[in-house]
């Protein structure tokens, strides 16, 4: 009698044991997912700073291409400023700055959390980038910015929304699983 309490209190704390590695287990794979609405905001964003800085550097110093994206590209640590050092190298070597925008822009990005849109608009400022007058620039510039802070606010709004329903869904799978399983 003894040995049956002991094996069935052994098996209660084993089960319990399963189902809370089980609910952690869901809940951590809806935070993952949540995750990525957030990475996505702070690609947007970085890449927002980053259009900042260079209509800057190129009002203000009139610098080469190559010159003003290295210098940019030390600021901080990112895949905004990653394309934009990618870019500056591959424009010493000779390159035009479309073919060296968009080969740096598939290094840089490979992987992120960007939507289409996202990088349709990354995408259009290689295009655009020394193409024309700094009034050119400067209305390409204030296009692109306007362009971003649309996609910032659609980022925000889906972490805000689908983020916290991917870690509330991960965790409630996970209690559902468990209560199946008791």
């Amino acid at each position: 009698m003894i040995l049956s309490l002991v094996r069935s209190a052994r098996c209660s704390m084993l089960k319990g044991i399963l189902c809370l590695i089980l609910i952690c287990g869901c809940g951590g794979l809806g935070i993952l997912k949540a995750q990525t609405y957030k990475q996505r905001l702070e690609e947007l964003t970085d890449l927002q700073d980053m259009l900042g800085i260079t209509q800057t550097e190129m009002h203000y110093r009139k610098d080469p291409l190559p010159t003003v994206f290295g210098r940019i590209s030390a600021y901080k640590d990112n895949r905004a400023m990653e394309l934009l050092w990618d870019c500056s190298l591959a424009m010493k070597d000779s390159m035009d700055i479309k073919q060296c925008w968009e080969s740096s822009m598939e290094y840089a990005y490979q992987g992120s959390c960007l939507k289409k849109e996202d990088l349709a608009i990354i995408q259009d400022l290689g295009l655009q980038l020394g193409k024309s007058d700094i009034q050119g620039q400067e209305a390409m510039f204030s296009m692109m910015k306007t362009k971003l802070e649309i996609q910032i606010q659609e980022a925000l709004k889906e972490k805000e929304t689908k983020g916290k329903m991917y870690k509330s869904l991960g965790f409630s799978i996970g209690i559902v699983i468990a209560i199946l399983l008791i």
